[in-house]
């Protein structure tokens, strides 16, 4: 079977990239909190920003590994597909133990973000901007391996292409005070 992976969803065969436009929402709503950051240091509705990109970043994630999965009859729990994705493109057991913990706590964060009730609430208050920051880097660095790897095969268009940050941009977090 062959994989393939598209940037854009405008062209001519109207290819619908979901887990980029997921990708691209989290931008979005990265930037605006940052810019919000930069002008004042008390942020507006913080956890709801904080967990709409979290989603977004989860969401984008989970469809992107769910697609590029070797197996096609039945989609395995995203922190596994990930797993045998780092495993497939050996990638070094420190990285790979580094990724896994960092997708760990997406989840965690993703999950009760969906599933929410109020036990969920007490673990969502936690979420900081650090932490999504962190999973911002993640993402990112997730879908640059699935970039690399399928820019080795000539018939996926990602030629000019060096990270999914020539697609999707997101602001660097100011530092912290």
């Amino acid at each position: 079977m062959t994989y393939y992976c598209h940037l854009d969803s405008t062209g001519s065969l109207g290819n619908t990239n979901l887990q980029l436009y997921s990708l691209k929402k989290a931008a979005d709503g990265w930037n605006e909190l940052v810019c919000a950051m930069g002008e004042s240091h008390q942020v507006d509705h913080l956890t709801e920003r904080l967990a709409f990109i979290t989603t977004c970043l989860g969401l984008s994630l989970s469809q992107l590994l769910g697609q590029n999965s070797p197996t096609k009859t039945k989609t395995d729990k995203p922190r596994n597909l990930l797993n045998a994705l780092l495993v497939r493109f050996h990638v070094d057991r420190d990285i790979q133990k580094r990724l896994n913990g960092s997708f760990k706590r997406l989840l965690s964060y993703y999950g009760d973000i969906r599933h929410l009730g109020p036990s969920k609430h007490r673990n969502l208050d936690k979420l900081t901007v650090g932490e999504v920051d962190e999973f911002r880097r993640f993402a990112i660095e997730i879908w640059d391996l699935l970039i690399a790897h399928y820019k080795q095969d000539e018939t996926n268009d990602l030629e000019d292409v060096v990270s999914v940050t020539d697609a999707v941009w997101f602001h660097e977090l100011p530092p912290l005070v």
